[in-house]
């Protein structure tokens, strides 16, 4: 028997709902907003939460991430009668189980549970049986435990292993806990740096040379690829391959074979690859710059690693890490950290992720050697600027936001009708409506009062629009 909460607050559809939850025989308990529901999960032990999107107190998109962070780590199903290919799309990247729309066929949501709870069990004890060895990576962050369970996945088996995502999250990281975790953990790690590969000195780098084989091969020089024998050959950043190394290297990840240049013989060789890169090789590959059954030979396993803003919970645990480290390199106390400090590392933004984090770090030590606490002061100061600049920019938007809604100008020489007046009103009024709402319909339906649909009529009437590409709950 499982244990399911719903979080939505129509009780027309979630009293039923629960009736039918409870007759497949599961425990089945109620929290009618956001908050309430988040409350039960951190002292319960859930295995499903079903979850609306519009409650009365946030957007349940928004709370995925939330709920997965509690101790059980529930599966979470987006439950909505406002669906829509946005929405599917953002629950399902924020790590949902799945995206349903109402009403549901009871017959789907019994396979559906099902699956879920059979998932669940077998994630449970892939959990116990695997202890992972994480070297350096840092973190808790229901999104970075993911990643792990599909490195914890592929270490145990020879499959290729291809990881994305920004610049400075910890891609080489992750390629070197998939090698200390496998059986070949004892062999090398050959590094590849796919960026600096010269086209014409590309076959000799990987595939190695024999003396003679071109002017200046003084004496035979073995390759990348055969210093990868029985370990690991990582790609970095794949996606800067040239096409001509893409295609030797097809055929050698086809056929684990190879000629040296300048070899009579070809080489056998037993290794297994992992490639990274912070492009999306899906479009290269659309757009012809990336060979497409290359892709397919790289992808058995996809870890997507990500952003540190998408994990602000761990940028403490980092930020304690790398200053004991660092401190460590500088030959001095581990110094501490004010509240305020940490509170302006949460703020920020970190485009460079993990990298662009370790260097503040290290530039904030250096200014503070002699003091034995870091304070904001102490931070780089391009990054205290950008701090300057966005708190005048929030008082600005907030002045700007507490100001008169509608004022509308009156041509005192030609009064207007009441039907001209309510219509610049409205028209006005809707302006402000979208501005203050930052064109999300959601949040503008609870300022207004006005119904989704009464709100479309009435931008449809004055010729206006929520802006093309701002989000929508």
């Amino acid at each position: 028997m499982a244990k399911i909460l719903i979080v939505d607050d129509d009780e027309m559809f979630y009293d039923p709902f629960s009736f039918y939850i409870e007759e497949l025989g599961h425990n089945c308990e109620i929290a009618e907003n956001f908050h309430d529901g988040l409350n039960m999960v951190h002292k319960n032990d859930y295995d499903i939460v079903f979850l609306d999107v519009i409650l009365p107190d946030i957007s349940g998109l928004e709370g995925i991430g939330r709920l997965k962070k509690a101790p059980s780590s529930p599966e979470v199903i987006i439950i909505t009668g406002q669906g829509d290919s946005y929405g599917a799309e953002k629950a399902l990247k924020n790590g949902a189980w799945d995206y349903l729309e109402k009403p549901p066929s009871y017959t789907n949501i019994k396979l559906l549970v099902g699956r879920a709870l059979e998932y669940r069990e077998k994630k449970l004890q892939f959990c116990e049986q695997k202890v992972l060895n994480r070297e350096f990576i840092i973190g808790n962050d229901p999104k970075l435990r993911d990643c792990l369970e599909v490195i914890a996945r592929a270490a145990g088996n020879d499959g290729s292993v291809f990881i994305t995502g920004e610049t400075g999250t910890g891609k080489e990281l992750m390629a070197k806990a998939v090698h200390i975790n496998s059986p070949r953990a004892k062999r090398n790690f050959v590094t590849v740096d796919c960026t600096n590969i010269p086209v014409n000195l590309a076959e000799s780098l990987l595939f190695g040379h024999t003396k003679g084989s071109f002017t200046g091969a003084h004496s035979d020089q073995e390759g990348l690829i055969r210093q990868a024998e029985g370990g690991t050959l990582f790609l970095d950043e794949v996606g800067d391959l040239h096409p001509s190394v893409q295609k030797s290297l097809l055929s050698i990840l086809q056929n684990k074979k190879f000629r040296p240049l300048g070899a009579k013989k070809e080489v056998i060789c037993n290794f297994r690859v992992i490639s990274a890169t912070n492009r999306d090789l899906k479009k290269m590959v659309k757009a012809g710059h990336f060979r497409k059954d290359l892709y397919f030979r790289l992808v058995a396993f996809h870890v997507h690693v990500p952003s540190l803003r998408n994990r602000a919970d761990d940028i403490k645990l980092l930020m304690n890490h790398y200053i004991y480290i660092i401190c460590d390199e500088f030959g001095i106390s581990t110094k501490g950290v004010s509240k305020d400090f940490t509170d302006s590392l949460m703020r920020y933004e970190w485009s460079g992720n993990i990298r662009e984090l370790t260097n503040v770090l290290h530039a904030t030590i250096a200014n503070a050697m002699n003091e034995p606490t870091l304070y904001p002061h102490h931070l780089p100061v391009d990054m205290r600027i950008h701090f300057c600049k966005a708190g005048i920019k929030k008082k600005e938007k907030h002045e700007e936001n507490n100001a008169p809604a509608v004022t509308v100008e009156i041509n005192r020489t030609k009064f207007p009708e009441l039907r001209e007046f309510r219509k610049l009103a409205e028209s006005e009024y809707l302006d402000d409506l979208i501005k203050l709402s930052e064109s999300n319909v959601s949040r503008a339906c609870r300022l207004s009062g006005a119904s989704r649909s009464g709100l479309y009529q009435l931008l449809e009437k004055h010729g206006k629009r929520m802006k093309r590409g701002t989000k929508r709950d």
